[in-house]
């Protein structure tokens, strides 16, 4: 079998050590300057709450056309560099390849069913709180490593499931209803990571605002109207659900990644967590006066910063 990952953060680097502890051997990792030579140096480092620590020496290449065709392709990217991504693996992907998506958002299934000209394609939405070190080793905190997948080719997703059941992921196939799970952690990072980077504090410090957790129940319902007017199938009480886990959750001094990504002055996902629920609410005529308004104001602030 031929596994290969493209994308080696916090959540792709967790999963290429989570395949490379099963599947030795068997999986190649796209990586490039200072961290293909670290990866090829010192092996893929994860320390993990979850899963243990591990050391694996998958294969490690900037030319993915050089492993040739594989058996399912993990793109763990950003959706800004979905495209790219997408377009460096094509010669790794054959008729029977599946190519297993794991973005932020709602349309990068859609993008790219216009990218790849053969295969299957699986949509995901993962939970897990990973990140990766100046060393370029993976470290993952908390007690859960969960992934939600599917599409409407039964065959694939059965393979998939085979190949992640094992200790350190729980998974759950949800087949052709996989759309109802990736709108729900749409729905949540589009109030989650919206609101830690419109205030750049962290979620604590918003709830202690005298308007804080109203405002983060606001964005909530607005982002839930839109999937709903999209025609997503969504569970009646997932706002109150929603806003009391995160209310309920210990440790509250967290940003988002995209608060940190903005504060730190790197490119971030704040089209795919704000502005595209923006131009979906005004395709299906739901008013979303909140997620608008902070969208637009930290857009402007991300302009002025680059003009310093």
């Amino acid at each position: 079998m031929k596994l290969m990952v493209t994308g080696i953060g916090g959540v792709g680097g967790y999963l290429a050590s989570f395949l490379s502890t099963y599947y030795p051997g068997q999986v190649t990792l796209i990586a490039r300057k200072a961290r293909k030579e670290s990866l090829a140096a010192k092996g893929l480092v994860l320390h993990s709450e979850y899963f243990g620590e591990h050391v694996t020496h998958p294969a490690v290449t900037d030319t993915p056309a050089n492993a040739g065709i594989q058996d399912v392709i993990f793109v763990c990217v950003k959706n800004y560099s979905l495209e790219a991504a997408l377009k460096a693996v094509i010669p790794c992907i054959g008729a029977d390849t599946i190519v297993f998506l794991i973005q932020n958002g709602i349309d990068h299934a859609e993008k790219a069913r216009e990218i790849v000209p053969q295969g299957h394609i699986i949509d995901a939405a993962v939970y897990i709180n990973s990140k990766y070190n100046d060393d370029f080793s993976i470290e993952q905190s908390g007690k859960f490593a969960r992934i939600f997948f599917g599409s409407d080719d039964a065959d694939s997703c059965r393979r998939v499931e085979e190949i992640l059941a094992h200790e350190g992921l729980r998974i759950h196939n949800e087949g052709a209803a996989i759309g109802t799970q990736i709108w729900i952690k749409y729905i949540t990072n589009c109030a989650f990571n919206v609101i830690t980077a419109y205030y750049e504090e962290t979620i604590g410090a918003i709830f202690a605002r005298p308007d804080g957790k109203e405002q983060f129940h606001t964005l909530l319902e607005e982002a839930t109207n839109v999937g709903r007017a999209t025609g997503i199938a969504l569970p009646e009480d997932l706002v109150e659900t929603i806003y009391g886990r995160v209310i309920a959750q210990k440790n509250k001094d967290v940003y988002s990644s995209l608060a940190n990504d903005i504060m730190a002055g790197r490119k971030s996902e704040l089209d795919t967590f704000s502005g595209l629920l923006v131009r979906t609410a005004e395709k299906v005529h739901v008013a979303v006066p909140l997620s608008a308004m902070m969208y637009h104001a930290i857009a402007k602030r991300i302009a002025e910063r680059q003009q310093q």
